[in-house]
């Protein structure tokens, strides 16, 4: 992660500062061009960085958890700033401070749960081990008399003795993440949890014979009372909401929440800013959205964090590390595996998402294969000029463009390609969104780009058939697929098939830059997808 922060613009992070204050100018909030925030951060002398760091344990050679790969990361490069405080100016100031949020705690906001205090403790370790234990599969009656040579632990596990739940998945490299119970946070050490795992293993032999890494969760869930303070400050990750690790969730979310990107060329970077927030935050910062565009946040991310505890909730209730149920646990996590992989996440009717009964709204009917407010799915197709498969979703990288995917149905025949040429001439008028944004210096091209997946013979429909401005500029020759089994015999092409939608007549889908579907409508309704836009360009 550093190294890619390198690579997009040589940036790198400051170590020994810490935040003191922070302060927003109510009167400028609404200003998108104004250094509304302003931050104060000290950076500490070199006692001060001394002192702070006591209460952290420092990896040291032979360590647990060390890795000689890192340790040049960590080391402060001198500034000539140590021991002084200065004062930054932002327009917008993201926390991605962890569960203990300074900046969560500067703003004031409450950080709400409903666990009480009745935390269940569970220890995770990464290791090498070897052991004697397999998983069986029972038969009725036929216990299994098998036994084996202690070997390298593979695979994966779960193991449930005296009301009580441990288990093993396999990690990169040959290590191994074991997972138990403990009676409080204290216990969290690789001793004690190899000690523990190993009583539930029993009578089987399980060795931990390296230590890579080691952790302890809980199940408290907290959420923060705001997701953001005037559109202008925002938290982001375990700052806006914690909960147990149970299935996986956390940085599934959190990323949900971390992605930003190159606003050009497809180059991403993965960074602690957020995959909803990062590309709004860019648009307004650019010039290219309103500031009111960042209110989505709040709405869509608050929805889906109520959604994420209620899940935790439920699935804490029959998972927890106490009186564990495979069967309850296994029908929750496979029913909610969508959401708790984030892959279907689904946004409500807003500003940059339009359902049916909103002022612009959606004919879904004609995609029935796509939701409005979820990720736009993936389908195979070919490439028109080659013929070459790829996958659909590949070509709507989250690179901080809008994506206009016309769906130009059977091109073969002169009426459907007269329908896609009204699409282009709607897209060319001077009110357009293109136009306006080459009003503000914008290329069009840094902001959307249009795909075109038809059903015709490629033997009878040319790009060229096509008008060129409705690629907005950009090569056509890339930007032009095809759904048709005479591109692949051996193989079929379904991806109308899976979209839900008809092959002769197509439609229109409109995709945000993070991938979630924003719009369907058909192909005389450009118009709409035009007024739709307009809402989210300045």
């Amino acid at each position: 992660m550093l190294d890619g922060m390198k690579d997009f613009n040589g940036l790198e992070v400051e170590r020994g500062v810490v935040a003191t204050a922070i302060d927003i100018n109510e009167s400028l909030v609404h200003d998108p061009n104004a250094h509304a925030v302003t931050l104060t951060v000290k950076h500490l002398s070199e006692e001060e960085l001394a002192e702070s760091s006591r209460k952290f344990t420092v990896p040291q050679p032979g360590d647990f958890n060390y890795q000689p790969a890192d340790e040049p990361h960590r080391v402060r490069k001198v500034s000539g700033k140590e021991g002084t405080t200065e004062t930054i100016r932002a327009k917008f100031v993201i926390g991605s401070d962890g569960g203990q949020s300074w900046t969560r705690q500067a703003l004031g906001f409450d950080f709400l749960g409903d666990d009480k205090g009745n935390e269940i403790a569970g220890g995770i370790l990464d290791c090498m081990a070897t052991t004697n234990f397999r998983k069986f599969t029972l038969f009725p009656g036929a216990l299994p008399k098998l036994t084996y040579p202690k070997a390298d632990c593979g695979g994966h596990a779960t193991i449930i003795k005296e009301g009580r739940v441990a288990g093993y998945i396999p990690r990169e490299n040959g290590l191994t993440r074991i997972v138990t119970t403990l009676t409080s946070r204290a216990e969290a050490t690789p001793e004690a949890i190899a000690k523990t795992f190993k009583e539930l293993v029993a009578p089987y032999e399980f060795n931990v014979t390296q230590v890579d890494w080691c952790g302890v969760f809980g199940s408290r869930r907290r959420v923060a009372s705001s997701a953001s303070k005037y559109s202008r400050v925002f938290l982001t990750g375990d700052a806006l909401h914690i909960h147990s690790p149970t299935a996986g969730v956390g940085m599934n979310f959190s990323l949900q929440d971390g992605k930003d990107f190159s606003p050009r060329r497809h180059k991403t970077l993965l960074t602690m800013l957020a995959y909803n927030l990062g590309w709004k935050v860019a648009h307004v910062a650019k010039g290219i959205s309103p500031i009111a565009v960042l209110k989505t946040y709040d709405e869509e991310r608050g929805f889906t964090t109520d959604k994420l505890i209620a899940f935790d909730k439920i699935l804490t209730a029959v998972a927890n590390m106490r009186d564990w149920s495979i069967e309850g646990s296994s029908k929750i996590i496979t029913e909610n595996l969508p959401f708790s992989s984030t892959a279907g996440i689904e946004y409500e009717n807003g500003l940059l998402i339009a359902k049916e009964g909103g002022s612009i709204a959606s004919k879904p009917h004609l995609a029935s294969g796509i939701t409005v407010g979820a990720r736009m799915p993936s389908q195979m197709v070919a490439k028109h000029t080659s013929g070459v498969p790829v996958e659909f979703g590949n070509l709507i990288p989250s690179d901080g463009r809008y994506t206009i995917v016309i769906f130009a149905g059977n091109l073969s025949k002169p009426e459907q390609l007269s329908r896609v040429k009204h699409v282009s001439q709607v897209l060319e008028l001077p009110e357009a969104f293109s136009q306006r944004l080459k009003q503000h210096a914008i290329d069009p091209q840094d902001v959307f780009q249009t795909l075109v997946l038809h059903t015709g013979s490629r033997d009878e429909v040319e790009i060229t058939d096509l008008p060129s401005s409705l690629f907005l500029g950009s090569n056509p020759l890339g930007q032009v697929y095809v759904d048709n089994d005479q591109v692949r015999i051996w193989t079929l092409n379904e991806a109308y098939k899976g979209y839900g939608i008809d092959r002769e007549r197509g439609c229109l889908v409109l995709v945000r830059p993070d991938r979630h579907v924003m719009y369907i409508g058909d192909l005389e309704d450009v118009d709409k997808l035009e007024k739709l836009v307009s809402l989210a360009l300045v």
